[in-house]
């Protein structure tokens, strides 16, 4: 009797949780040329959105990819210093980097591919295609693609950040925005310091990026510009000298243009990203060897 009880009382709170229901939000992907539902992708795609992102304790972009599957983040240093990414066992040079569906790869090595201006606090989502899937969006695309979507501010804040730590770490922040209900645009600027945790582990860090877009009638175009320097302690970075160092810096500049046309869209952008590498195997003497790499990409997409 008591067992017959029992099942009679759990299949009526099965039958309660059932019916319950619970609206959640569309998700909009726009790893693809333009924004579509979640539910339309057919691809292997992880999708990371803002109220993730916000609730996670990650303190850069990098910290954040690490906590999901697929992702491998091999990083050295603190802070997002010097990250290299892997997705399903592909090496750093076979993971594409776009920033609002534009490509941010280093012409010199996937070492600096994640060089961006960008703080994990100005992110909207993050969308993260494996595998196969991958291919269609070109070469350094073998393993997958990462794309980075930054918020689009259409009020008028201030935000001011300041933090800090052990080893004299420090961090300082600063985000304008102003919009209208048509326009919007931002101007972020940051910077990092710390003496190190150990020998040679100190960095510098400085970013600065700004970003502007144009609602216009079945579209949107768009500017953003962007400019990031690192300089660190790379102890046991690349070989067993606890001397190495290295000071990198990005440049990137871009514009981008969406129009829907009926059933079909045009979709076309035009960039420019800089990239500067100087490294020392010795610290505190440059004349045992130094390493200067300095690389441009210029290029553009048009799709319909």
């Amino acid at each position: 009797m008591n067992k017959k009880l029992f099942s009679i009382m759990f299949l009526g709170t099965l039958a309660t949780f059932s019916a319950q229901e619970k609206q959640i939000d569309e998700v909009l992907v726009q790893g693809k040329f333009f924004e579509t539902p979640y539910q339309k992708v057919n691809e292997n795609i992880v999708v990371i959105q803002h109220k993730e992102i916000e609730q996670s304790p990650a303190k850069s972009i990098d910290e954040l990819l690490q906590q999901y599957t697929g992702v491998d983040i091999r990083k050295r240093g603190g802070n997002g210093v010097l990250s290299d990414i892997s997705i399903r066992g592909g090496s750093y040079d076979q993971v594409l980097i776009l920033v609002n569906g534009v490509r941010m790869n280093d012409s010199q090595t996937g070492h600096n591919s994640f060089n961006i201006p960008i703080d994990l606090s100005n992110v909207e989502q993050i969308e993260i295609v494996k595998g196969p899937a991958a291919r269609r969006f070109g070469n350094n695309a073998y393993a997958g693609v990462i794309n980075i979507i930054t918020k689009s501010h259409k009020e008028k804040t201030v935000k001011i950040t300041a933090e800090g730590g052990d080893f004299e770490a420090y961090s300082l922040g600063a985000n304008i925005n102003l919009g209208g209900e048509k326009f919007s645009q931002s101007l972020q600027a940051n910077t990092a310091y710390s003496t190190g945790y150990r020998y040679n582990t100190d960095y510098q860090i400085r970013n600065v990026f700004y970003q502007n877009q144009l609602d216009i009638k079945n579209g949107k175009v768009g500017i953003q510009a962007g400019f990031s320097e690192k300089k660190f302690g790379s102890n046991g970075f690349y070989g067993s000298s606890a001397d190495q160092y290295e000071e990198t810096q990005a440049s990137i500049v871009s514009m981008a243009y969406r129009q829907k046309l009926g059933n079909w869209g045009l979709n076309a952008n035009a960039y420019w990203r800089r990239g500067q590498d100087m490294y020392l195997w010795r610290r505190y003497n440059p004349a045992a060897y130094r390493n200067m790499h300095i690389g441009n990409n210029v290029g553009g997409q048009l799709n319909a």
